[in-house]
């Protein structure tokens, strides 16, 4: 970081401010833990079915099954679109805010009251155009909320529980996300947005409850617009970050091409009955996809688990991502050969074994090679 100086009129922190900031850090309560992640639990709860279970079927109900995959493909670059703009956006503002509540609270709460009213929207729409407007805005809304969230990690954890609480983050990130299926799985598509969006907003408000963050006393002078716009891609001026962001963006474009499509591809590579070991456990797409969470998610927990404690006493990350993104690439391998479902259900299980190992060491490291302490929301973002 070097000693105090400017740079464009920007006043940089220092190495020793850093290292202060870090040091007066307390060591987190399980109930601090638990509400730290909670958020994440809901989001996932509400957002992966949503993406790869009811988002497919909706879609093919207003477009037809001629054009679903095209039509999917389209609504979900407009949410990508707005993820490139306004993640480090709302990241960016959040750093300097001076809010009572603190820098990441009032965000996650306008993003969390947004996103419950664009469910309402898609759960009504009964045309393509109205469904992907109201998409579009819960994908604003979702990166309102998620870039200042992701940013409380490094803001209220120290470095020698970052291990602990990615684990926390990963183990409730895969609860969510079988807690999100079986809601999928129990009640029909057009009601289930509707228990998902309350299970997200609760959880929001328990982070937002539990997460007690000190308000900003002392913010930097006001930033230019145009100089905003300028400072949000200067950590990719930081080798290992740049490294580490075209590392993420290869490994999630691969993981949600095979996410977003799976239920077009039990549909139409693997068909029906959807059966494992001779017992029928899906009566439709919606349910099959439904039934692969359970084996992958199982996976995951344990993979993840192991692979934190394991990099807690090893030091040895990068083993980790090495080790369990060999194990995806075998899963998903697997995947482009199964004509069966009960091949998929073993290729899900060898999927969420890398899966479950790869995203805990990845966000622990992300966290770490954050460059600046007073930008957190906004690198996370980007």
């Amino acid at each position: 970081f070097g000693r105090f100086h400017h740079v464009n009129g920007m006043h940089e922190p220092d190495v020793d401010q850093v290292h202060e900031k870090r040091h007066y850090k307390k060591m987190l309560s399980s109930k601090e833990m638990f509400g730290l992640s909670s958020y994440w639990f809901g989001w996932s709860a509400l957002m992966g079915p949503l993406l790869f279970i009811v988002m497919p079927v909706q879609v093919e109900q207003l477009s037809g099954s001629e054009r679903k995959a095209i039509e999917l493909g389209n609504t979900l670059i407009l949410g990508s679109i707005v993820a490139i703009i306004v993640a480090p956006v709302s990241g960016s503002i959040s750093d300097t805010s001076t809010h009572p509540w603190g820098r990441r609270s009032p965000f996650i709460a306008t993003g969390v009251v947004l996103v419950t009213l664009s469910l309402i929207f898609m759960a009504v729409a009964n045309a393509l155009w109205i469904y992907k407007a109201a998409f579009f805005l819960l994908s604003v809304a979702n990166n309102i909320a998620m870039s200042p969230y992701t940013a409380l990690v490094p803001d209220l954890v120290p470095q020698p529980q970052r291990g602990v609480a990615s684990a926390w983050l990963g183990v409730m990130a895969f609860i969510g996300t079988f807690a999100g299926g079986a809601v999928t799985y129990m009640i029909k598509i057009e009601y289930c947005l509707v228990p998902l969006g309350l299970l997200h907003a609760f959880t929001g408000y328990i982070t937002i409850r539990l997460c007690r963050e000190r308000p900003l006393v002392h913010n930097r002078a006001p930033i230019h617009c145009c100089r905003r716009l300028m400072y949000l891609f200067r950590p990719l001026c930081n080798h290992d970050f740049r490294v580490m962001f075209i590392a993420r963006f290869l490994m999630q474009m691969g993981i949600l091409t095979v996410q977003e499509y799976l239920t077009y591809f039990l549909k139409d590579a693997v068909g029906r009955p959807y059966t494992f070991l001779g017992y029928v456990v899906g009566k439709d797409e919606k349910e099959a996809v439904s039934v692969l969470f359970l084996p992958m998610l199982v996976a995951s927990l344990i993979s993840a688990c192991l692979a934190g404690v394991y990099a807690d006493r090893t030091g040895k990350r990068k083993m980790v991502v090495y080790v369990s993104a060999g194990i995806m690439m075998v899963g998903c391998s697997v995947f482009s050969f199964s004509r069966t479902f009960t091949m998929t259900v073993f290729a899900a299980l060898i999927f969420g074994s890398g899966y479950g190992a790869f995203s805990v060491i990845e966000w622990a490291m992300a966290t770490d090679l954050l460059p600046n302490p007073d930008e957190f929301a906004k690198d996370m973002g980007v």
